[in-house]
């Protein structure tokens, strides 16, 4: 009797198990259909931006039909990089290989496009591919495998980044810089301070960046240069990076930009300096609390605060009874301490 009871367990059990498997396979063959049927809409204008919302939101389970149809005779170059564009915002490893191969193809759109989405995928799998990418004669593409690499931020590629950064084309030149940057490769502090007169804002923007991530002491002479651009938003990006690199030159610098006739770049001289620490910034700071910008009076007496020696708590003596309230907070709290 038991012998019969086990085998009618194990009969029900086997039983139940294929039908579940079948129940799953059916499953898989209904998304799988729905998916293939918005790929098809990708076709028509009609659907297109539905079909590639609802792609996107399937999201992994969707990059096998995708893949698929890719490699599909019958797909026509403008639904292939609408394809590739769905799998770079997937974002899943699964559709590297594939766009690897497709990366190759004759139609120089197509190729742009898969260096695009390998990207945003960000699978150092595709870094060989894309440094191949970097020598290919349409300039559209070596530029989006120039971006891709530096948003990867493989070290492994950082001499392809270094060579792009005397590029013609200043987009190339900026994503070089912000490759090597998101690096913190020290090794490239030397070339990108050459490059503190690039004739591109943008760049010189991405320099100042790139110099403060790195954040090492031989980034100061190039940083104190960009605190002098003609850029206000550079000027004021270099002083946030000298904030950053704990060194008696950045107080040097810093103490000349505190002097700037911007408002702004003093404001944010006056927080880098806090961050630097040093009883020698107390002097400057002290000087900040009168100037005729409130913001950059706060930030002074926060500086003081922060950096709490002797002297910094004497300057904010001075301004217990100062018109403005936050500045009075601000003194009497350290003044407490």
């Amino acid at each position: 009797m038991k012998k019969i009871t086990v085998f009618l367990i194990v009969f029900i059990l086997g039983f139940l198990m294929g039908e579940y498997a079948f129940a799953q396979e059916e499953i898989s063959a209904i998304k799988d259909a729905k998916i293939n049927r918005y790929i098809k809409q990708l076709k028509t204008g009609r659907d297109f931006q539905k079909a590639r919302t609802n792609l996107i939101d399937e999201g992994s389970v969707a990059v096998p039909c995708l893949v698929a149809a890719l490699s599909n005779p019958d797909t026509k170059s403008r639904q292939k990089r609408i394809i590739i564009s769905i799998l770079g915002q997937i974002k899943d490893p699964e559709a590297t290989d594939a766009l690897i191969k497709i990366s190759k193809d004759e139609d120089p759109k197509i190729r742009m496009a898969a260096s695009k989405a390998l990207g945003e995928i960000q699978d150092k799998k595709s870094v060989e591919s894309l440094t191949d990418r970097t020598k290919d004669e349409d300039p559209n593409v070596r530029l989006s495998s120039i971006r891709a690499l530096a948003e990867i931020g493989d070290p492994k590629v950082a001499n392809v980044l270094m060579d792009a950064l005397s590029d013609k084309n200043p987009e190339i030149r900026l994503y070089a810089v912000k490759g090597l940057g998101k690096m913190e490769h020290k090794g490239a502090v030397k070339e990108l301070s050459r490059m503190v007169d690039d004739p591109s804002k943008g760049v010189r923007l991405a320099v100042a960046r790139a110099l403060g991530s790195i954040n090492d002491a031989s980034c100061v002479p190039a940083l104190s240069k960009l605190t002098e651009d003609t850029s206000i938003i550079i000027q004021v990006d270099a002083v946030q990076s000298l904030g950053s690199i704990k060194d008696k030159e950045s107080l040097n610098a810093l103490m000349r930009t505190s002097d700037s006739k911007d408002k702004y770049v003093r404001y944010y001289s006056a927080i880098a300096l806090g961050k630097l620490g040093y009883n020698e910034c107390v002097p400057t700071l002290a000087k900040l609390l009168k100037d005729e910008n409130t913001v950059t009076r706060i930030a002074a007496a926060t500086s003081l605060s922060e950096i709490g020696t002797k002297d910094a708590k004497n300057a904010l003596e001075t301004v217990k009874n100062d018109e403005i309230s936050r500045v009075r907070y601000i003194a009497a709290r350290a003044l407490r301490n």
